[in-house]
């Protein structure tokens, strides 16, 4: 059997910043998290789970479509970042041998950018983290995580996500070049407003 690489997508946040549900936000004819998910699914991913906050109407019908493997809905959301993550890793199959973290506010990642940490990770004979890294050295998503740390992220509290375990395993770190600036997340109105006003250029 295969030892196969998902993709897990965060779309489980409060939105308390922004004031209202953000992942359902239009963008292109498409709400934010679509784009997220409809890159994931036509990236070399060979799965792909969803995480969602249950109390925003609409979001499960709109993460719910054709090749979604699991829609996980998060109650614990409100306790942060780190929930979702773990909800997540708890719903993949046991023939999973790395998961990619994606977010489900970056509705302009690229396929590429997923498929190059994959491919990062495949050619460097399987590493513990793979981190997308920027123009300017910045660091960012995706960001892909053996199963062999698994059980360090299910250990992580609050709205971390995975920093402190990619900081604790430093030293394991293969990097994915991307050679573009890092995508913004959208968490503030402003943030959305900078979105829409570059669709219209």
């Amino acid at each position: 059997m295969k030892n196969e690489v998902w993709g897990i997508v965060l779309a489980s946040g409060l939105s308390s910043r922004m004031g209202t549900p953000k992942m359902l936000l239009p963008y292109q004819q498409k709400s934010l998290v679509r784009h997220v998910i409809e890159k994931s699914l036509n990236s070399v991913l060979d799965g792909l789970v969803v995480v969602i906050n249950p109390k925003v109407m609409g979001l499960c019908k709109e993460v719910s479509i054709p090749g979604v493997k699991e829609v996980i809905k998060n109650n614990d959301s409100h306790l942060g970042m780190s929930t979702s993550i773990k909800a997540g890793l708890h719903s993949l199959p046991q023939q999973v041998e790395a998961a990619v973290i994606l977010l489900g506010d970056q509705p302009e990642i690229y396929e590429h950018s997923i498929n190059k940490v994959v491919e990062t990770y495949l050619l460097n004979h399987k590493p513990s983290i793979v981190q997308s890294v920027f123009l300017n050295n910045e660091k960012g998503h995706p960001v892909l995580f053996n199963r062999k740390l698994f059980p360090h992220l299910l250990k992580i509290d609050g709205d971390s996500g995975g920093k402190s375990v990619v900081q604790k395993f430093t030293r394991e770190v293969v990097y994915a070049e991307m050679n573009e600036m890092n995508i913004p997340d959208v968490d503030t109105l402003e943030d959305y407003q900078r979105l829409i006003k570059e669709e219209e250029v």
